[in-house]
């Protein structure tokens, strides 16, 4: 890869695209005067940035947190691979969004953190903002019976065993109210007539935070997000990047049945005709452009009971998609030739989780229904190559 810049401060210029691209870190704070970039296509195949005049703040921790977006054309070669894979170009500006040592650390933190205050936040009226002694914030939810606390806790180890890490970190906790860590707010407890030593998950609270609106290329009715190189070559990579995490998302929500987040639009779609133009249920957006997948307690095992009423929905969402990452794909395939995904997903979650065995696990007909739910997945991907 080549960069012709038109400009004389090279060095800085140079420095930014390298942090842009994840080459190289910055630890303080500047301001360049850099151009607009275009990008072009080389007659060798390569990408030339040509650079016209621009101002951009750049901050510390550009590669993860991005103060500036690109708002050139992105070439056609570098978008799609195969017409039905995000290119590795594309994807390699998609960082995660939780890192592994990050969850480790939280996760660790919170289980015996001391809870000092319980207020009303993170969406359904029986879920709380706990504030720890340390100022840490996280949303517990108590879910309306324990298997609402299973699905959410068993669809982030699944995002986990997908290499989807768009769920912020997540633990679980027994309210034993003589502990240290329930003590304080045992009276807040009591009032919300929450049963003594029942299991809640707690999820780290990420604020500054918006909602999402889907986007036009999964609205239209017919082809969804079957995007062809032509199609993305007026399309930002800002814009790629979130679609990106889409796909992640569709394919996620298809393994989990869960009915109350895109599904839901879907089927509303019957009396409501703008029901697309509004923000999604449980999806939020952070100020680095990351999409979370939060409040997954309809995923798997509530989801799986009401299979009857939704799969109708999540099959027209799942075909809304022929576009994918090669990492989530390898992921699928090899979920696929396991033939226990839910000895899997089992074997991670109980490793992770000391209360997991009190929880309880997934049944052996919902074990059943993940596997033929991945099954039908990978059979998606081999008909969007075919197609395509």
């Amino acid at each position: 890869m080549r960069f012709e810049i038109m400009n004389a401060g090279k060095i800085q210029l140079c420095a930014s695209l390298c942090m842009w691209l994840g080459i190289v870190t910055w630890t303080g704070n500047m301001k360049l005067h850099i151009w607009s970039v275009f990008v072009q296509q080389s007659y060798e195949g390569d990408v030339v940035f040509s650079v016209l005049n621009e101002q951009v703040n750049v901050s510390k921790g550009l590669r993860d947190g991005k103060t500036f977006s690109i708002r050139s054309p992105v070439t056609r070669k570098n978008a799609i691979e195969h017409r039905v894979f995000w290119s590795a170009w594309l994807d390699s500006l998609s960082t995660r969004v939780f890192g592994v040592e990050h969850e480790r650390a939280w996760r660790k933190q919170v289980r015996d953190a001391r809870v000092v205050v319980l207020e009303a936040g993170c969406g359904r009226p029986t879920n709380r903002l706990a504030t720890f002694s340390d100022g840490t914030r996280a949303c517990v939810r108590y879910g309306i019976d324990a298997d609402q606390v299973l699905g959410e806790t068993l669809s982030y180890y699944l995002a986990e065993l997908l290499g989807i890490s768009n769920l912020p970190p997540l633990a679980l906790s027994k309210l034993n109210l003589s502990s240290e860590q329930w003590a304080s707010v045992r009276g807040h407890i009591e009032a919300l007539e929450w049963s003594p030593n029942a299991i809640v998950s707690l999820t780290e609270f990420i604020p500054n935070v918006t909602g999402v609106f889907i986007p036009l290329h999964l609205r239209k009715q017919q082809g969804g997000l079957q995007l062809s190189p032509e199609t993305v070559s007026n399309m930002t990579v800002t814009y790629l990047v979130e679609l990106m995490q889409w796909s992640d998302l569709i394919i996620f929500d298809y393994l989990t049945a869960n009915f109350d987040r895109i599904v839901s639009h879907i089927f509303s779609l019957q009396w409501d005709a703008r029901v697309m133009e509004r923000t999604t249920n449980n999806l939020l957006k952070t100020i680095n452009g990351h999409l979370l997948f939060i409040d997954n307690e309809a995923g798997i095992v509530h989801g799986y009971r009401v299979l009857d009423l939704w799969e109708r929905y999540h099959r027209l969402l799942l075909g809304s998609s022929c576009i994918f990452r090669r990492s989530t794909v390898r992921r699928i395939s090899e979920m696929k030739r396991s033939g226990d995904s839910a000895k899997l997903l089992c074997e991670l979650y109980r490793a992770r989780e000391p209360l997991a065995r009190e929880l309880g696990s997934l049944s052996q007909e919902h074990a059943l229904t993940l596997q033929n739910r991945i099954d039908v997945v990978y059979k998606h991907i081999q008909q969007c190559t075919d197609i395509m």
